[in-house]
C-alpha cells in the first residue's frame, strides 16, 4: 500500500528511463556513417568541378569534358608538333578545312577574326588551330600564307593522308574528296564538316559550334570570356 505522500503514476504511461547502452552505440555509428557520406560527397563534387564538369553553361553544343585528342603526326608550318601542354591556361578553337575552300573556310576565319577583335586583351589567351584536310595542295608555305592573310597568329597543322584522316576521325570531322567528271587530278574540292570545337583552358573539350552559330560573334565571345574569367578566378580549377 502506498504511503500518504506517494503519487501513483497514471496507468498506461511508461516511465522514462536511461537509453540502453546498445541503442546509444547504434545511434553514434549511424551519425558517424552519415558524416563520412557527407565528406565523400563533398570531395566528389570538388573533384568534379576541378575536372571541369561543373563548368559554365555555353552556347555551343556541350561536349563531354574529356582531354582533347592529340594531333599525332601533324606539325605546324614550321615543322613543329602541336603541344596541348603548352596551351594550358588558354582557350583553343579547332577547325578543319583547306585553303582552296571557296566559302565556308575563309568566312569562318573572317568571323573568328571579328570574335577575337571584340575580346580585347583576352584575345591573347585564345589560340585558333586550322587543320588542313588537303595536305597534297596545302604545303607549309601555302598554308602559312593563307592564314596570314585571313587570321594572323592562327596555327596551321598538316600531316600525311593517313595522319590527317586519323585526326579528322578523332575530332568527329567527316569529309570526302570530290571531283567533277573528267576533271584534272588536281581539280577537286572537299566536302567536310563545318564545325568549330572549343577546348577549355585545362585542355578538355567543351563545346562545338556550327557554321551558322558563328554569324553572331557575341555567342562565342561570351563563352570564351566565361571560360577565361572562370580560369582567372580559380587558377587551380
Amino acid at each position: 500500500m502506498s504511503g500518504p505522500g506517494a503519487r501513483t503514476p497514471p496507468l498506461g504511461r511508461a516511465q522514462p528511463g536511461p537509453a540502453p547502452e546498445g541503442a546509444e552505440r547504434d545511434w553514434r555509428a549511424s551519425a558517424t556513417r552519415a558524416a563520412i557520406v557527407c565528406v565523400l560527397l563533398s570531395l566528389l563534387l570538388w573533384a568534379w568541378s576541378r575536372l571541369g564538369g561543373a563548368g559554365p553553361q555555353l552556347h555551343g553544343q556541350a561536349l563531354s569534358p574529356r582531354a582533347a585528342p592529340v594531333f599525332t603526326g601533324l606539325t605546324d608550318t614550321q615543322g613543329h608538333p602541336f603541344s596541348w601542354r603548352a596551351q594550358r591556361g588558354d582557350a583553343v578553337l579547332v577547325f578543319f578545312g583547306y585553303t582552296h575552300c571557296p566559302d565556308v573556310c575563309p568566312l569562318t576565319l573572317a568571323r573568328l577574326s571579328r570574335v577575337l577583335d571584340g575580346l580585347g586583351p583576352q584575345a591573347r589567351r585564345v589560340r585558333v588551330v586550322f587543320v588542313t584536310l588537303d595536305p597534297q595542295r596545302d604545303t607549309p608555305t601555302v598554308l602559312r600564307a593563307y592564314l596570314d592573310a585571313l587570321l594572323p597568329g592562327a596555327v596551321g597543322l598538316r600531316g600525311d593522308a593517313a595522319d590527317t584522316a586519323r585526326a579528322a576521325a578523332q575530332w568527329g570531322v567527316h569529309w570526302r574528296r570530290v571531283s567533277a567528271p573528267g576533271a584534272a587530278p588536281a581539280d577537286y574540292w572537299i566536302d567536310h564538316t563545318a564545325a568549330l570545337t572549343l577546348v577549355g583552358p585545362r585542355g578538355h573539350l567543351r563545346a562545338r559550334y556550327g557554321y551558322a552559330q558563328l554569324e553572331s560573334r557575341g555567342l562565342l565571345q561570351a563563352d570564351l570570356r566565361s571560360l577565361l574569367e572562370r580560369r582567372a578566378a580559380a587558377p587551380g580549377a
